[in-house]
């Protein structure tokens, strides 16, 4: 069984996952755009301060990815998270006050703003989301990053081929 699914041809999958730095009290992000093919189109990562639930952080890496989309002009995006509760959160329809409520929230109304252009959440395994997982626990060591085809990090590159490879 493939650890890696590709999308279908005009999809773009987009992988999120995020990841808690305890020693230095910060928290990073990463996403992680491919083709039907595998392709890397693009990817970003980002590191900012505090110290959060972890599911909070998955949840604000899901909404960064879904703005990242929204400046995109792709047809048809699936953003696939390890994080079950992130992805039930955003699903459910119940209203939090709480700081996740409020970034819930800003993921359905993103959710909203992209109905026409066809994104949707998906839950995967770990294992499926090696590269995304790999950019956020990077992403201690760097500030914001992005990458296109042409400029991956040949540390980035090695993870990419491995998740093909699977």
């Amino acid at each position: 069984m493939h650890s890696h699914q590709v999308p279908q041809i005009g999809t773009v999958k987009v992988n999120t996952d995020a990841a808690l730095f305890e020693h230095s009290n910060c928290f990073s992000f990463a996403m992680v755009a491919r083709d039907h093919e595998g392709t890397m189109l693009e990817a970003a990562s980002s590191c900012r301060p505090g110290s959060l639930h972890p599911e909070l952080a998955e949840i604000i890496g899901i909404r960064e990815a879904l703005s990242w989309i929204k400046n995109k002009n792709w047809s048809s995006t699936v953003v696939e998270s390890d994080c079950l509760g992130a992805i039930q959160a955003i699903r459910c329809s119940s209203i939090n006050l709480s700081y996740l409520g409020r970034v819930v929230d800003e993921c359905r109304k993103l959710l909203d703003d992209l109905e026409s252009r066809n994104v949707s959440l998906k839950f995967v395994k770990r294992s499926a989301n090696m590269v995304a997982h790999y950019l956020a626990r990077y992403s201690s060591s760097i500030a914001d990053r992005s990458w296109d085809r042409e400029k991956v990090h040949p540390d980035l590159l090695h993870v990419l081929l491995d998740d093909l490879k699977e």
